[in-house]
């Protein structure tokens, strides 16, 4: 049986995510996205801070400006995705596929990317010299 899409939802889910986050849990509701298909979705200046996007499909999706401070992408497809501006402190992105994304001024002290693709992103050093990587993590070539 095939999953729906949420992103017909994703007003709704984010709208609610940031309440929680807000209300410190006392209202709104936790978006736990894991594992959910949202190609292409919208997440533009979303505010998604400890959500669960644990193997989501997020490829092509827009998170410019977006804060994901401690959210988990531990295995999420963000293949070509927009990823400008927006906040990883902290987060969970090992073994993400980060590949052709783009990462302008994308923030991530204290990320743990230990095992992501970040082949043909432009990634800078500087960017990540705060992160945690380890010898399967994979930077661009020309990467220095």
């Amino acid at each position: 049986m095939k999953k729906t899409s949420l992103i017909s939802l994703l007003p709704q889910i984010l709208a609610s995510h940031k309440e929680w986050f807000a209300s410190k849990g006392r209202e709104g509701i936790f978006a736990d996205l894991s594992e959910e298909g949202l190609r292409e979705g919208n997440f533009r200046n979303c505010n998604l801070v400890e959500a669960n996007l644990q193997a989501a499909d997020l490829c092509n999706a827009d998170f410019t400006d977006a804060d994901l401070r401690g959210a988990n992408l531990l295995e999420a497809q963000l293949k070509g995705a927009k990823l400008q501006n927006a906040n990883f402190e902290e987060t969970d992105l090992m073994w993400a596929n980060l590949q052709g994304a783009n990462l302008q001024n994308t923030r991530f002290d204290g990320a743990y990317l230990q095992g992501a693709n970040l082949k043909d992103t432009g990634i800078r050093p500087e960017q990540i010299e705060l992160a945690f990587t380890d010898e399967d993590t994979q930077l661009p070539d020309d990467f220095h």
